[in-house]
């Protein structure tokens, strides 16, 4: 007899129902529901204490209650090698994101498609915050995957991605396998790691993915395992999956988050000159980072002289550095996944006035026919670098703006100038098209 075979015998000879006996011990129904059907088979000691203090078990039940509950974490303990694809620490200022944590809890309770395992896919421009979410999430959702939680980053976006087969063979140690039985061959590795995960629940965080082919054959089967994905690219290709754009933080969020960064430090700045940092980094948590380690890390700094540093839209993405931070980074990894196309266009679409534009505009800044630029600004905003909307509309934000014109300037003066020029044209004659037609409506 196992931990929840046995809990289940006592709870039915108490007549009491789980949500009972969750109100009682102060143990989550869903984590009651987990230990019964063998999902949890080593529940943490005080959660042991507290169902036999509801339960009022005493003597020999009592005793045998909780040495079942610490052989099944032994059990767990042995199956796979310590720290192997162990989660990151916790951030521990991590501020807002609210809706975006209950979306990722209830992947990991939702029901699964026939044959494949839950999938959820966390996207979005550099320096949003994608990793630092998935990392805190699992660390919360830990206790709901007692067969463990396991981070892999794949690299993605590096010259050198991680290889699908060196990833499968890293998750199978982690799971347990002897290296003696991990197959050579991709398909070996991805049927024995869909198979070590049927009986088990387990949690994988696949991080910094750079395209389908990578993650594909980490999905699980049928099982109640869950993976976490996130990604710069929308990876489109993959099916099935759940998916959730990360967005800029909102000004109270971001406000927040700068104000935890700096700690005590933030009680001796002006609150509108901390509000007026909150906006400038546009909601971006690197940013923001980057913004309250600066001003940590030199007491003698004044919020209000960085906040007018920041306001010089020529340098302002120069201060966005900190130590080994720097959001020009998280945007240079992107754009060298660009083909030559999309980077051209990308430089030049930061001549563009206005806050948005459409196809045709970015047709004749880039210099390229429509069928050209539709691909160049599909590919610019599969990795983040651009926003669409539903009207065809498509923007930057305002520092990716910024990144995108410090290569604009790497041109020469003669193609800058022949840019500017048909983009001043042809939104000249726009305008007057514009007015003719309200000439003629008069």
């Amino acid at each position: 007899m196992d931990f929840g075979e046995m809990l289940r015998g006592h709870r039915r000879a108490a007549r009491l129902t789980l949500e009972q006996l969750a109100e009682v011990s102060g143990v989550s129904a869903r984590t009651l529901s987990d230990i019964e059907r063998g999902r949890s088979k080593g529940p943490q000691h005080r959660t042991v204490t507290a169902l036999a203090d509801a339960l009022m078990l005493a003597g020999d039940d009592r005793k045998q209650l909780i040495e079942l509950a610490r052989d099944g974490r032994l059990r767990d303990h042995w199956t796979r090698p310590a720290g192997a694809c162990e989660l990151p620490r916790l951030v521990d200022d991590f501020t807002g994101r609210a809706a975006e944590l209950a979306w990722v809890s209830e992947l990991a309770y939702a029901e699964s498609s026939p044959g494949a395992g839950a999938v959820g896919l966390i996207t979005s421009s550099g320096g949003m915050g994608k990793t630092t979410l998935a990392v805190r999430a699992a660390h919360e959702l830990r206790p709901s995957f007692p067969g463990g939680v396991f981070f892999l980053d794949l690299l993605g976006m590096s010259p050198q991605p991680m290889a699908a087969g060196d990833a499968l063979r890293l998750l199978l140690r982690a799971l347990g396998a002897a290296d003696e039985r991990v197959p050579g061959d991709i398909q070996g590795r991805a049927s024995l790691y869909r198979s070590l995960l049927r009986d088990r629940r387990a949690l994988i965080v696949a991080d910094n993915a750079g395209s389908e082919e990578q993650v594909r054959p980490l999905l699980p089967g049928d099982s109640a395992s869950r993976v976490l994905i996130t990604s710069k690219r929308l990876l489109a290709g993959l099916e099935g999956v759940r998916r959730l754009g990360l967005e800029p933080l909102a000004l109270p969020e971001a406000k927040e988050l700068l104000t935890g960064i700096l700690g005590e430090r933030a009680a001796s700045d002006e609150e509108t000159e901390l509000t007026r940092l909150a906006q400038l980094c546009e909601g971006m948590p690197l940013a923001l980072r980057i913004i309250g380690n600066r001003l940590v890390s030199r007491p003698g700094w004044d919020a209000a002289e960085l906040a007018a540093r920041l306001a010089d839209e020529e340098r302002r993405l120069d201060q966005f550095k900190a130590g080994d931070l720097a959001v020009a980074s998280a945007f240079a990894m992107s754009y060298e996944q660009l083909g030559d196309s999309a980077r051209r266009m990308f430089r030049r679409l930061s001549a563009v006035p206005g806050r948005d534009f459409d196809a045709t505009l970015a047709a004749v800044a880039g210099g390229m026919p429509p069928g050209d630029a539709w691909d160049a600004l599909d590919e610019l905003v599969d990795l983040g670098l651009l926003l669409d909307s539903a009207a065809g509309r498509y923007r930057f934000h305002d520092l990716v703006r910024f990144f995108a014109r410090a290569r604009f300037e790497e041109e020469s003066l003669t193609e800058r100038e022949a840019v500017i020029g048909r983009v001043t044209s042809w939104l000249s004659l726009g305008t007057g098209a514009a007015k003719a037609l309200g000439d003629l409506a008069r």
